[in-house]
Order: C-alpha cells, then sequence, then structure tokens
C-alpha cells in the first residue's frame, strides 16, 4: 500500500515543481514585483525612522522655529480642505445646473401633455361605460364593426401610454424638485465650511507673518543665518544619504526613457522667473545649488521625469518638500510646497502634478525650490532644462 501510494505521489510531486519551474520562467515580473514590494516597504521604513529623528531633532530647534513649522503645516492642511471643498462646490453648481435644465425640459413635456390629457379625459368622461355598445349600435356593417373596434383599442392604448407618460413624468419632476433643494442645502453647507476654513487660514497667515518677524529679528546677525543654512544644508544631506542607502537596490518602474537621456530637454515643473540660479552667493560661502522660481501661490509643479517619491514631507529650511527618484543616481527635490499631492512610495509619471507652490520653509514670497542631483552631487538644472 505503501509503495502504491510513492507510485502515485512521485510523479505528482514531478509534476508540481516542473509546473512551478515552468511558472517563474513564464512569469519572472511576479518575482520582480514580490521584489519591489519588499524594497518599497523597506524604503518606507528608512524614511519613517529618518522623519522621526528629523522630528527629535526639530524639537531642540527654538521656540520660533517650531512655532513656524507647526503654523505652517497647519495652513498646508486648511489649504488642502479648502481646496476641496471648493471642488466639492464646484461639483455641487454643475450637478444643480444639470438638474435645473432637467427640470425645465420636464416642465415642458408636461406642459405639452396636460391639454392632450386634458382632452383625453373629457372624452372619456363623455362616452362613459358604454363605448363599445355605442360603436355597435352605430355601425351596420360587420367589417366596419370590426374595424371601429380595432380603432377604439387603438384608442386606448394609445391613450393609456400617454397618461402612463405624463404620470412618470410627474413622478421624475418631483424627484428632480426634491434633489435640486437637497444638492442646494449641500451647496449651502460647503460654502459655510468654506468661510470657516478661509477664517483659519487667515489666523494662520497672521501667525507665521508674527513668527517669521521673531525670526528676522533672531536672525538679524550675518553669522546667526549662516549657522542656520549650514544646518539645514546638513539636515537636507543627511536626508538624501539616507534616501540614496534606502533606493540602492529600489527596482524602479521602467522608463521609456532614462534621465540622463533628456538632458537639455526635461520641461521645467512649473513656468515663472528664476530669482535665484544655480551657483549664485547666498550667503558668505554658502551658494544655491539648485533655482528659486518665482511662482503664485498654488500654482501646479509638475515631475520633470518619471520616477518614484522617495520623500514628503516638511524639512527645515526646505518647507514641504518632495523628492523623486528617477533611477541610476538621479534625483530631483521640489521645496517650499504649499501642499505635497504624493505619497511616499508613490510613482510619478512626466509632467504630472506633484505639489503647489507655496511659501514654506520661511519664505517671504510664494516660490519653488528645484534641485537636481547627480549621484548624489548637485547639479546645474541649465544643463538639464529645455529653454524656456
Amino acid at each position: 500500500m505503501q509503495r502504491l501510494s510513492a507510485i502515485i505521489l512521485v510523479p505528482c510531486l514531478r509534476r508540481l515543481l516542473v509546473g512551478v519551474f515552468v511558472s517563474l520562467i513564464l512569469n519572472p515580473t511576479a518575482i520582480a514585483d514580490d521584489s519591489s514590494q519588499v524594497e518599497l516597504g523597506r524604503l518606507k521604513q528608512t524614511i519613517a525612522a529618518l522623519e522621526k529623528t528629523l522630528a527629535t531633532s526639530s524639537e531642540k530647534q527654538s521656540g520660533i522655529e517650531a512655532e513656524l513649522v507647526q503654523v505652517e503645516i497647519e495652513a498646508s492642511k486648511i489649504t488642502a480642505n479648502m481646496r476641496l471643498i471648493r471642488q466639492k462646490i464646484g461639483s455641487a453648481e454643475t450637478t444643480i445646473a444639470e438638474k435645473e435644465k432637467n427640470k425645465i425640459s420636464i416642465e415642458r413635456r408636461i406642459a405639452q401633455q396636460n391639454s392632450a390629457i386634458a382632452e383625453q379625459i373629457r372624452a372619456a368622461h363623455k362616452l362613459g361605460d358604454q363605448e363599445p355598445i355605442k360603436l355597435l349600435l352605430n355601425q351596420e356593417d360587420p367589417k366596419a364593426i370590426s374595424r371601429m373596434f380595432k380603432y377604439y383599442n387603438y384608442f386606448l392604448e394609445a391613450r393609456s401610454e400617454k397618461i402612463e407618460e405624463y404620470l412618470t413624468d410627474v413622478q421624475a419632476l418631483t424627484k428632480v424638485i426634491e434633489d435640486i433643494n437637497k444638492n442646494k442645502l449641500e451647496l449651502v453647507a460647503s460654502k459655510k465650511s468654506l468661510s470657516l476654513q478661509q477664517e483659519n487660514l487667515a489666523v494662520q497667515v497672521a501667525k507665521r507673518t508674527s513668527s517669521l518677524d521673531k525670526m528676522q529679528l533672531t536672525m538679524s546677525d550675518d553669522k546667526k543665518r549662516l549657522r542656520g543654512l549650514q544646518k539645514q544644508r546638513g539636515q537636507l544631506e543627511q536626508l538624501l544619504n539616507a534616501v540614496q542607502e534606502a533606493v540602492a537596490d529600489l527596482i524602479l518602474p521602467s522608463p521609456s526613457q532614462s534621465f540622463v537621456s533628456r538632458k537639455g530637454k526635461l520641461r521645467w515643473p512649473l513656468n515663472g522667473r528664476i530669482a535665484h540660479r544655480f551657483g549664485s552667493a547666498r550667503n558668505g560661502p554658502i551658494k544655491w545649488q539648485g533655482w528659486l522660481i518665482n511662482a503664485n501661490s498654488g500654482t501646479e509643479v509638475k515631475s520633470v521625469h518619471q520616477g518614484r517619491v522617495v520623500f514628503s514631507n516638511y524639512l527645515r529650511g526646505f518647507g514641504l518638500l518632495l523628492i523623486i527618484e528617477h533611477g541610476n543616481g538621479y534625483m530631483t527635490l521640489y521645496g517650499h510646497n504649499q501642499e505635497l499631492l504624493k505619497d511616499t512610495g508613490d510613482s510619478v509619471q512626466t509632467n504630472e502634478v506633484v505639489a503647489r507652490a507655496g511659501n514654506t520653509g520661511g519664505l517671504g514670497k510664494s516660490a519653488l525650490y528645484f534641485e537636481i542631483r547627480s549621484q548624489g552631487k548637485p547639479a546645474n538644472p541649465k544643463n538639464w532644462m529645455a529653454k524656456s
């Protein structure tokens, strides 16, 4: 019996192993996908740990700086809520307009049907229940009688259909009116919510202005300002080094074109005048390592090339910062945003909206900080971007 079981089991195992082997050959992407998910999970864990370290470091900064960070993050959340509410208001107004058109169309149909239905009812009332008998008595020719009965049946069916259409339209009109009233109430509530959010934002803006004024007083000394910039740059380098290690084994989506192949052809992240260029003096020995591009608050910021988001959070001196890994040692940085629209681990496509420009990180006016990293070192965007 055991020998028989073994005879049966061995071929089964052989077929199973062959099946697994063939499936792995025919579907190697399954292995790659699993590996990519594992590496992506590690990336998120690394970034989460780093964010905790940065948060701990932020707790040690001055009360004014901590206050500014808190105010800017809160203002960003309010701005995001306001954008969603505005979208909801726009959608509600469009829905109401469409239903108002539908209401007018139904009312017109009902108005057209009213006279016809009224005439049908009057005719039916005059004939009463004796309609077939009267038709029969008024006709002598059997063929004519048969023909009249057919006409009479057609008449009844047509009258019934018109009445059904009329009643259906009346019900539809009632439903549309109810829906419009409901949508209008929701619209009023959304507008009230937007008004409250605007008041909250005004409070945060006032707090931010106060924090910036206090910071300007404490950083009036050039040496203090220089130390502050050096500390900010040190945190950025710490972050980028950790990210590079985390993404070393990360499998990125296969690009249709490599980042380096797009040198001199990359689209700008947004349109605007460059306020500070790569290599220009910033403070003492510190120079700009990217571009600061003037932009209106809320302007869409787009990825210059496809890749994977490896950081999406607040960083001292850079505000709400997004970093995208493009593979082969290339990264792009987008700083001082009003709102971040992508999270760590998200894949992004070329020219996809990833953030909205702002002034977080203590800027006096809205702008985007854009930087390119090649093998960990800052690269001049002028050599990479298409001519505007």
